[in-house]
């Protein structure tokens, strides 16, 4: 159910526009010719199954959320499940999912946009294993509904109205996708597919309700009011891939593989928006539906799915191969499947490598390299564990597109997965922190070892780094040494007292690819704090009563409750599972699939003393917060010096640009520095304030108070409380090993100003 496209940029003709109005005024024709159309919509709606409604779930935070591992259900090979969400976890009362795209944006971090039954969803998928349920944009109600991206502006359709639906993805980075307007013209008000092509900067549109359900060329010249320009209506077009021919005969030509259902293949040269002309054919033998087509990267070869030879003619999954060398004389070249009945569903081709939905089957991950006419099946990932019938069951669509190399997934019946291909694991290179990943450091470095995985492929050799990001910025990358059995070691560079800092583990396979932890790096990336001690003022984990107390304003229900969360809900909104693992915490909406309604209900601490602490006393918490509510319901945090007489706010829980704290099924830790907001008395207390909400799941846990303490000399490098010759000795040792430890300067660089800072802070001593 996919589409791309090509070049050129032509104006609205007369003729054209003269052409699409009268191609709405014939309403009867319309319907006739849609025949088509309506019996494939009626064979889906027959094999309609319930959606499943489950929680969302990811590999990074599973086993604390206790939550079984899904890929004791859902069978593979060679692939890795990174996370699931299903419909149901979107906002809006979702059951079904539809196609599925993605969209990187100008910073780099990468994004899901998932066909809901109700509009179109997006998630952040950065670091695939805790993707981010960002925005939801309603549309009309259907099961079919498709998207594609131009620019910072998505362009979605539907079979249920509403004509297309224009959303500005400008601001996704933040969390916050808008929709401009919902572009009727001419009549035109349902559609089946949208079809882009980047390269001309026009959409296509397909199997519209409008000009007999033809190819119908629309230009986004403004990318916020597209305007149909032309039209080919001698065929209704189930879909079609539009490209830009830059060498051979066609060079400069904007060319569409239309792909018309029960009229088998047509490649039309629509270069002139007012002239679209059909250039070639091929109605093949056991034609009963062109579905659907990709062409490889070269464009030798075209890809097609019929979508009813499985279930008319009995074959296996059966893709057809076709020589398009010359466009305008398509060619059978070959047919392929795997033995499965499953029908296949949507191509797309990166590289040398095929990926198919195929309904019932899930995705299926073809070789082309060595035989792009026979291609070898390399890896699979089952979405519909309940056999491989040819039905309009399971996997509708994939995108494969995203740099990081995940493969996104989209189920009728079970939603959005996100998948590695590349292997039995998440990366050919497989980089784990030893131990834990620091979150606290000492002033004057520590060393930090990894383990690297070759599951496929070899270490480049000096390719392992350890990249430092400083609070101003500034990145300092570390060389890390090989200590053999794959473990390498580094050391931080030195640091000032209580600096925050960001870092990531990098290294290069021999074939060029990037490997990094964690995976999203280096937009989502381990955090530090440079202390020496972590002095522990006071900890709850709501075992017992310690003195919290809940206030409830016109609460209809789902107050604030200290309890045990239930191993099992029914709302993918519902943590499964408290933080800390006492099996206790304070929640919203305790009892199963409960949420809050109105309020607010607000939960108090008791009260702490933290006079004479100093600076650096912070209130530490972990938090899950879900807002199934379109305006965004927020979590306020806030603080009190006076014993709760006055309230200044600290943080806003899933308050935009935070977007990573609206993803349910994920606790999160929050670190708040107390002096950042009011001052340190013996009446301080904290409280959280949840509502007035529609539909709101909150919880906190493992709830602390800590004060910071870095306690250090600097010139002191032994760390004997001494200042001697060995601390010179120590110095020298670090410099010639290159060891970011004896960058005294801060420069990121051993030079001899390193030297001479080092010899200044001897010189001051340790006071």
């Amino acid at each position: 159910m996919k589409c791309m496209a090509t070049e050129a940029n032509v104006r609205t003709s007369r003729r054209s526009l003269r052409r699409v109005t009268v191609a709405a005024a014939g309403a009867g024709i319309i319907a006739l010719a849609l025949v088509a159309e309506a019996h494939e919509s009626w064979r889906k709606a027959i094999a309609e199954l319930p959606g499943v409604v489950a929680p969302a779930w990811s590999i990074s935070v599973g086993e604390r959320g206790g939550v079984e591992d899904p890929s004791t259900i859902f069978e593979s090979e060679n692939a890795t499940l990174l996370a699931w969400i299903p419909a149901s976890a979107f906002p809006g009362d979702n059951k079904r999912a539809d196609d599925c795209w993605g969209y990187t944006s100008p910073s780099g971090r990468e994004y899901a946009i998932v066909g809901l039954q109700n509009g179109f969803g997006f998630v952040e998928v950065t670091d695939p294993t805790s993707p981010v349920i960002l925005d939801t944009i309603a549309g009309a109600t259907s099961n079919w509904h498709d998207a594609k991206v131009i620019g910072e502006y998505a362009y979605g359709v539907s079979e249920g109205g509403l004509g297309i639906q224009v959303m500005d993805l400008g601001n996704i980075d933040d969390g916050v996708v808008t929709l401009v307007q919902n572009k009727t013209q001419f009549g035109h008000q349902t559609t089946h597919n949208i079809v882009s092509n980047p390269d001309s900067g026009y959409l296509y549109l397909v199997g519209a309700n409008i000009a007999n359900g033809g190819l119908l060329a629309v230009s986004i010249d403004d990318p916020t009011d597209p305007i149909i320009v032309g039209q080919w209506t001698e065929s209704y077009v189930h879909d079609a891939q539009v490209v830009t021919y830059t060498e051979g005969p066609f060079a400069g030509r904007e060319v569409a593989f239309c792909f018309n259902g029960l009229t088998g293949l047509a490649v039309l040269d629509v270069t002139d928006k007012a002239n679209i002309m059909q250039i070639g054919e091929n109605f093949y033998e056991d034609l009963r539906y062109t579905h659907q087509g990709w062409l490889s990267e070269d464009r030798q070869y075209l890809y097609l799915n019929d979508e009813l030879d499985e279930i008319r003619i009995g074959v296996p999954t059966s893709t057809r191969v076709f020589d398009v060398s010359d466009p305008a004389n398509p060619t059978l070249a070959g047919i392929f499947g795997n033995g499965l009945r499953s029908v296949d569903h949507n191509n797309y081709v990166k590289g040398d490598t095929l990926y198919q939905a195929n309904y019932r089957s899930g995705l299926r991950v073809f070789d082309l390299s060595v035989d792009p006419v026979n291609p070898t099946e390399i890896a699979w990932f089952d979405t519909f564990p309940d056999g491989d019938q040819p039905s309009f069951n399971g996997a509708w669509g994939t995108y494969p597109y995203l740099d990081s190399g995940i493969v996104l997934i989209s189920d009728i019946e079970r939603g959005l997965f996100i998948v590695d291909v590349s292997g039995d694991s998440a990366s050919d290179l497989e980089i784990t922190v030893d131990g834990e990943a620091p979150e606290f450091l000492p002033p004057f470095g520590e060393s930090v070892a990894i383990q690297i995985n070759e599951i496929e492929g070899m270490v480049q050799d000096g390719s392992v780094q350890l990249h430092v990001r400083r609070s101003d910025g500034d990145v300092v990358v570390q060389p890390m040494s090989p200590l053999g059995g794959g473990a390498y070691e580094a050391s931080f560079p030195s640091l000032p007292c209580f600096e925050t800092i960001e870092y990531w583990f990098e290294a290069h396979a021999d074939d060029g690819r990037t490997f990094r932890a964690p995976l999203s790096a280096p937009f989502v990336n381990f955090q530090a704090t440079v202390v020496t001690e972590v002095r522990q003022i006071a900890f709850d984990s709501f075992e017992t009563d310690t003195g919290w107390s809940v206030e409830n304003i016109d609460v209809d229900s789902g107050p604030w409750e200290r309890g045990t969360t239930s191993p099992i809900g029914s709302s993918a909104a519902q943590p499964l599972a408290d933080f800390d693992g006492t099996d206790t915490s304070f929640e919203t909406g305790l009892e199963e699939s409960g949420f809050l309604s109105n309020g607010p209900s607000i939960l108090t601490s008791p009260t702490y003393d933290l006079t004479d602490l100093g600076d650096e006393v912070h209130v530490r918490f972990a938090v899950w917060f879900v807002t199934l509510r379109r305006s965004r319901d927020t979590l306020p945090v806030e603080f009190s010096s006076d014993g709760g007489d006055t309230w200044t706010l600290a943080r806003t829980i899933g308050d935009v640009p935070n977007p990573t704290q609206l993803l349910p099924g994920r606790w999160l830790q929050q670190t708040l520095r107390v002096s950042d907001t009011v001052d340190l008395t013996d009446q301080f207390r904290v409280r959280f304030v949840a509502g007035p909400a529609a539909r709101t799941e909150a919880a906190i846990d493992a709830f602390e108070i800590v004060q910071f303490v870095c306690e250090s000399c600097r010139a002191d490098i032994t760390g004997d409380g001494l200042l001697d010759i060995f601390d010179f000795l120590e110095f020298q040792n670090l410099f010639d090993s290159g060891d970011l430890r004896a960058d005294f300067d801060g420069d990121g660089r051993l030079t001899l100003f390193d030297f001479l800072a080092f010899q200044t802070a001897f010189d001051i001593g340790c006071g």
